[in-house]
């Protein structure tokens, strides 16, 4: 959600919230010229006023066709910034210090916060507003940003609306536009989606048309709260019912926000975005009925609710994006005051060294079915691999696959005696050629040259393997055992998220039991991929769990993997953590759709105590700063949030600009991840909500 809005209306009582809340309309479109319709069940096309004008059978398609005559008026309009948000009396003397300078600025709200923005000039396209730029910043004014604004103009005359039919039979319409009524519930707008409630489609200045959807405000947010934190991706009741209470209190906080276009809200991140009857499920359903009718409110009135997707571990003051003040909207931590984990056990003798680089999945599987536990030992396992070593996980493994049981022959490579234990020295046949062999192989080789060849080249086994001429270890034998089992029978391990009950969720999946052997092997993963057993940890719920399943089907082997992103309760987006790399010229074209700077010297930040950037300085070639503050840092860099720092390789045309950073949004008001994350350890979502929005309250409006 993106949260430029002004609300035309903040209810200033309790008691005007309770009244009856009418439909909200929300504007799905303001231009294309023409759509494509159709009505559940068929219906009838009316005037707005409801008069019919024609019928349309189930499924019969209609096409409403505006007759531009010419090309559209722009919707938008190109302005220079003059400063950051600021107060009521910082705007008014910074506009009086431009109409000084023989400009006629405006102010605009910041509906986030009492705050204003001062905006000077009027230009068709970007690079236009060079000169004012130029002349504003040789006195002195060096925060300056060409920003896009709505362009207001006056409806066009002279236009016709049309309906034409699937027999291409054109039939005017009246000029105010139409309401689209299905016998049943639906209205579809071909390309764009299906929708409950009230559609109606009509010109609008710009010489396009509007289409606004008229509804019920539980039936919209039933189309928002999957869209904007869907249960696909957060399916935790709690956490959904956190974005209900939110949602409903953003609607009706910003209701007539967009009444100059003809509608409350639009149906995107620049309010919140809405799906229509596409969009719903049925968690997110549950969400929005169990927290019917609830409100977030501060002394009385609804707050202004914002969220984004990933705060990076700390939400901000609204000061420091929006300016201004609101005792909700203060910067909380992302991170659990202690995290919350859950015992588990190794039910197995096995060793635990320190550093385990001998420790792989291959030797976890054959673990779960084939060896002992024990042998899980560098020193066990750097000692020279013997027949009598291997006789019995062979045979076991050849049971396990319904293979004819065979010793292994006792001359000859070792390798090469598993790999003929499992019967592949059949495959070789017209498979390989001594070309290939002779491409994988030494000379020296010369046994068995071909099944030595495939081996090499299915990954069995290392090409250097066969030249080095050194004893083969019991950890090669036995990982070129594991990954000859992996070519007769692909594996790869259960995965899920650790719940606070001990069950456990796969991706896309609902709760499960996750039954432990108890000769259990507890082992971690590392972020760079490599393996450790352990004895006991204490795993943080929402923690990653992989699993291997022994003979008997409970999990033999259990592995934590140590989450790359940590342990804050935002670590479940994959923005959690990013980083993003520039050339020189990539970065100096986005900075230059912005500021006019000849080139980057270099830049500066100012930092939060989180490590959020509240200030950039940008020193062009010429030595000239440019300081961008709040929303517009992340957008001239093109980032996700404001929380980075980078790095600068090289000189000149050469130059790259590494930037490592967290989180994505604003970082004002509920961290949808961080509240999903706080699900997971059992919070509710009025805890949730009253730790994004400290001192809010909930109020049920019936």
């Amino acid at each position: 959600m993106k949260p430029f809005h002004v609300p035309a209306l903040i209810l200033s009582a309790l008691s005007v919230l309770a009244a009856a809340q009418p439909p909200l309309k929300i504007g799905l479109d303001t231009q294309a010229t023409e759509w494509i319709v159709s009505l559940e069940g068929g219906g009838q096309v009316c005037d707005r006023e409801g008069k019919p004008l024609l019928k349309l059978a189930a499924d019969e398609k209609l096409r409403i066709w505006w007759d531009s005559r010419g090309v559209s008026d722009p919707t938008t309009e190109y302005r220079v910034q003059v400063g950051g948000p600021q107060s009521a009396t910082e705007a008014a003397a910074l506009m009086q210090r431009l109409r000084e300078l023989g400009e006629a600025p405006d102010r605009v709200r910041v509906p986030d916060a009492d705050s204003w923005r001062v905006l000077a000039g009027h230009f068709p396209e970007a690079g236009k507003a060079e000169p004012l730029l130029q002349k504003l910043q040789a006195f002195g004014l060096d925060e300056l940003w060409v920003a896009t604004e709505s362009r207001s103009s006056q409806p066009r005359k002279g236009r016709a609306l049309y309906a034409v039919s699937e027999r291409y039979e054109r039939l005017p319409l009246p000029l105010r536009g139409v309401w689209l009524r299905p016998s049943g519930e639906l209205t579809t707008l071909q390309g764009k989606g299906r929708y409950r409630g009230k559609v109606e489609i009509f010109p609008n200045a710009q010489g396009r048309l509007t289409v606004v959807n008229t509804l019920e405000l539980e039936t919209y947010l039933r189309g928002v709260v999957p869209k904007e934190m869907g249960a696909w991706e957060f399916p935790n009741l709690e956490a959904l019912k956190a974005q209900a209470v939110a949602a409903r209190t953003y609607a009706v906080a910003n209701r007539g926000k967009r009444a100059a276009d003809g509608f409350d809200m639009g149906d995107t991140v620049a309010d919140q975005v809405y799906g229509g009857r596409d969009g719903e499920q049925s968690l997110t359903d549950r969400a929005v009925q169990e927290t019917q009718g609830l409100f977030a409110t501060y002394e009385g009135k609804p707050i202004l609710a914002l969220f984004m997707a990933d705060c990076g571990g700390h939400t901000t003051n609204v000061a420091d994006v929006f300016g201004g003040d609101a005792p909700y909207l203060r910067a909380v931590p992302c991170y659990p005051a202690k995290p919350l984990t859950l015992p588990f056990a190794s039910g197995a003798t096995h060793p635990t060294e320190g550093a385990q680089p001998w420790l792989t999945w291959e030797l976890l599987r054959l673990a779960s079915v084939a060896i002992p536990a024990d042998w899980l030992s560098g020193a066990r396992l750097a000692r020279p691999a013997t027949l009598d070593d291997l006789a019995g996980p062979v045979r076991t493994l050849q049971q396990h696959l319904a293979l004819e049981t065979q010793p292994l022959s006792r001359e000859g490579d070792l390798v090469l005696a598993l790999a003929r234990a499992f019967g592949f020295h059949r495959l070789v046949v017209g498979q390989e050629r001594a070309q290939d062999a002779a491409y994988f192989l030494p000379d020296s080789l010369l046994e068995d040259r071909l099944l030595a060849a495939f081996l090499t080249q299915r990954g069995v086994v290392p090409a250097a393997y066969w030249g080095a001429g050194e004893p083969l270890s019991l950890r090669q034998a036995l990982q070129a055992l594991g990954r000859l089992w992996q070519e007769l029978e692909p594996f790869s391990p259960g995965e899920g998220t650790l719940l606070l009950d001990r069950q456990v969720r796969r991706k896309r999946g609902g709760p499960e039991p996750l039954p432990l052997a108890t000769s259990l092997l507890l082992a971690e993963e590392a972020p760079d991929g490599s393996l450790r057993l352990v004895q006991r940890a204490d795993i943080q719920v929402g923690d990653r769990l992989k699993w291997i399943p022994g003979e008997e089907g409970p999990a033999r082997v259990l592995v934590r993997r140590l989450d790359p992103d940590g342990a804050a309760w935002d670590r479940y987006n994959p923005l959690a953590h990013w980083r993003v790399e520039y050339t020189e010229a990539e970065l100096l074209a986005l900075v230059r759709k912005r500021l006019n700077v000849p080139g980057i010297q270099s830049m500066k930040a100012q930092y939060n105590d989180q490590g959020r950037v509240l200030e950039l300085a940008l020193i062009d070639s010429q030595g000239h700063p440019h300081r961008v503050r709040g929303m517009h840092i992340r957008g001239l860099l093109g980032l996700k949030d404001n929380v980075f720092s980078w790095l600068s390789i090289g000189r000149g045309a050469a130059r790259r600009w590494i930037f490592y950073g967290r989180g994505w949004g604003h970082g004002l008001g509920m961290c949808q991840t961080g509240a999903y994350g706080m699900a997971l350890e059992g919070a509710t979502f009025q805890q949730i909500l009253e730790h994004y929005y400290p001192g809010m309250s909930l109020q049920q409006v019936d």
